[in-house]
């Protein structure tokens, strides 16, 4: 005779568990992935997380020349992708004092577009826009969503993008300089520092953080350290490239848990520090302020920093280039306690 085994009962499990399992899988799947997404989609609600929110900007109308308001996000969801979105008119009024960047929100009734690669910042081939009639809610925090996406650029691959464009980068600090205030032309107080950064690719460029993130003590930026930045601009000035983190950028300084920065890390200890680099930011200078006697000595040509008196200054003289173009030149001259002068020319507004 055989003798037939029980099967072992399954596992006692809190009937509240799982229901709350079961109703959380159901509650997954009624959200449309952002992988997903396209202007196929008429209908869809994504659930995802804000990882970057812009400022409140106004901007004057095509169609009837009035004012308009607008601002942007990043969302990202469960997917792990990432897509941009715009707010216009009373949606961006409505919606900019509710939403906050870092927290999850349910978003549906958006217009998905191809994306316009002039303005937007995310690697997805679409964008939302919430124009008329979005509808926003808050929605309860999911770990399994990242707080901050980062879609790297090594900086040897920015040297061949076309500017203004904006990337995340990540790099060693190589050099950076002293806190400086100054007012705007609009009368705004600002702050900034520039950091030089390095990558594997042995290119280093100059990147410009403002506000509260330069007014860190210097001793942060000591050392080496490697550090992450999501959302910088790209400028293109004199043959150079530099970039400047914006204002509702991510930066993340000494990460413990991005493979990535361990990676550069690394390979800064054991063969970065000795490497050679080529800067894309050959336009700026990295002596700080230099009087004008030391400015002899230089080879040309170069880029330097002055700081002067005027002592002289001829009327603005305007003139059409070869190309056509109306230009606008004014010559100062200045002069510091090296006991030197030299004449310096200014263009455009600040010739006027």
């Amino acid at each position: 005779l055989v003798q037939a085994r029980r099967p072992k009962p399954a596992p006692w499990v809190d009937p509240r568990t799982r229901a709350a399992e079961v109703s959380a899988v159901a509650m997954a799947e009624q959200y449309f992935p952002i992988s997903e997404l396209s202007t196929y989609q008429a209908r869809w609600m994504i659930r995802a997380r804000i990882t970057m929110m812009g400022q409140l900007r106004s901007f004057s109308s095509k169609r009837d020349g009035g004012e308009q308001r607008v601002f942007e996000v990043h969302v990202l969801d469960e997917s792990g992708v990432e897509i941009s979105a715009s707010f216009f008119g009373g949606m961006a009024d409505k919606y900019f004092p509710m939403l906050q960047q870092g927290k999850c929100y349910t978003f549906s009734r958006g217009a998905v577009r191809i994306a316009n690669r002039q303005y937007n910042r995310c690697p997805h081939r679409y964008q939302i826009v919430f124009d008329r009639d979005a509808l926003i809610e808050e929605a309860a925090d999911v770990e399994k969503i990242e707080t901050v996406k980062f879609s790297y650029s090594d900086l040897h691959a920015v040297q061949s993008k076309a500017a203004p464009c904006t990337v995340d980068l990540v790099g060693v600090v190589t050099n950076f300089k002293s806190l400086f205030a100054f007012t705007s032309k609009e009368g705004k107080e600002l702050v900034k520092r520039e950091i030089t950064i390095a990558d594997d690719t042995a290119t280093s460029m100059v990147v410009a953080i403002w506000g509260e993130r330069a007014k860190q003590e210097d001793k942060v930026f000591e050392g080496q350290p490697v550090v992450c930045l999501k959302g910088v601009g790209i400028r293109e000035w004199n043959g150079g490239k530099s970039g400047s983190l914006m204002e509702a950028g991510v930066m993340k300084l000494r990460p413990s848990n991005m493979p990535e920065a361990q990676r550069l890390e690394k390979w800064w200890a054991q063969h970065g520090k000795s490497t050679s680099f080529t800067s894309l930011s050959l336009a700026i200078s990295q002596e700080g302020l230099m009087d004008l006697r030391t400015l002899q000595a230089k080879e040309l040509p170069c880029t330097v920093e002055l700081c002067g008196v005027v002592v002289g200054f001829k009327p603005p003289f305007s003139f059409t280039s070869q190309a056509g173009k109306e230009l606008v030149k004014r010559e100062i001259t200045i002069a510091d306690d090296s006991a030197m002068s030299m004449s310096v020319t200014v263009w455009g507004d600040r010739a006027k």
